[in-house]
């Protein structure tokens, strides 16, 4: 089992090129990231089913595909498959690329990277009692696995890791930093929706949507945070780049990122102005819709 399994050695091989094609970056080895990637899930499924006793083979010379494996595992042994439809895009993807000409995007291969990362991490620990960091020590050496460790970035300190992963990674790094600041804005979403009382819970109210940029500058407006126009102006430049890139452009300058980098790195401190006096008076969104909600329904009326 695991370690000493040829399958779990042979998918955690595949498993290892693809993010050492995922740190390359080129437009060839993107298509490799994704070829490794389902390869690599397709055997780990097989390598367990072997550990149940199921067998991998619907005939004397031919194993089952993946989509076999995933039906067999859940079916006959009800193992749970975490991100099973990003799995199934991916497949998909894999087949495609097999059969025709042409190289996935570079924002297409990051969703596909970190789809897979997750799906190693959950099934790991669930079925193998293993914990993926340290399974990948063995697999990756050690430059190539902090180039891929540079992408996740969980305080403001770390953020400077982003400042080497925009010469690899640029999209990477603008994703990774959208991503930071998201989970900045949606810790005061928390402490919003923390002290919403009965049915406040099931309103569908904008502030339960906070998560982006735009919501940030209509919070701090509503706690008197003072932002100045030069910050608002690189926030809207911000949200704009990611979604430019969310939806199809396929680069972006490293520079650019950079200054991102150190705009939100400036922001902190509003962040944390803004989080405590969220902190203070939980309740003022919530009573500020609840009377605007008020209001439309009474023009609605007239």
């Amino acid at each position: 089992m695991a370690y000493t399994s040829p399958l779990f050695q042979s998918s955690f091989d595949l498993f290892s090129h693809s993010i050492e094609h995922f740190n390359l970056g080129t437009e060839r080895d993107r298509k490799f990231v994704i070829m490794h990637l389902a390869n690599a899930v397709e055997l780990i499924f097989k390598d367990l089913m072997l550990d149940l006793g199921l067998s991998i083979y619907k005939n004397p010379k031919e194993t089952i595909t993946i989509t076999g494996a995933i039906e067999s595992l859940s079916k006959d042994k009800g193992i749970k498959i975490p991100h099973l439809n990003k799995l199934e895009l991916l497949i998909d993807e894999r087949n495609a690329l097999q059969h025709r000409y042409g190289f996935p995007n570079e924002l297409t291969t990051i969703f596909y990277m970190d789809a897979t990362f997750l799906f190693f991490k959950e099934f790991l620990k669930e079925n193998y009692n293993l914990d993926i960091e340290i399974v990948l020590q063995d697999f990756l050496n050690e430059d190539d696995l902090t180039i891929f460790n540079l992408r996740s970035v969980s305080n403001l300190t770390e953020l400077d890791k982003l400042h080497k992963l925009t010469k690899i990674h640029p999209v990477g790094a603008l994703l990774s930093l959208y991503a930071y600041l998201e989970g900045q804005i949606n810790s005061i979403r928390e402490v919003v929706m923390a002290s919403a009382i009965d049915d406040e819970k099931d309103m569908k109210l904008s502030l339960f949507r906070i998560v982006n940029p735009d919501s940030f500058m209509r919070i701090s407006k509503e706690y008197n945070i003072q932002l100045d126009e030069q910050i608002m102006r690189k926030l809207m430049d911000f949200r704009n780049v990611r979604n430019q890139v969310s939806h199809g452009r396929e680069t972006v300058k490293s520079q650019e990122v950079i200054d991102f980098i150190n705009m939100v790195k400036e922001l902190e401190t509003k962040i944390n102005e803004l989080n405590q006096a969220v902190t203070e008076n939980p309740r003022l969104l919530i009573e500020k819709e609840k009377i605007r909600d008020a209001e439309m329904h009474q023009r609605a009326r007239l």
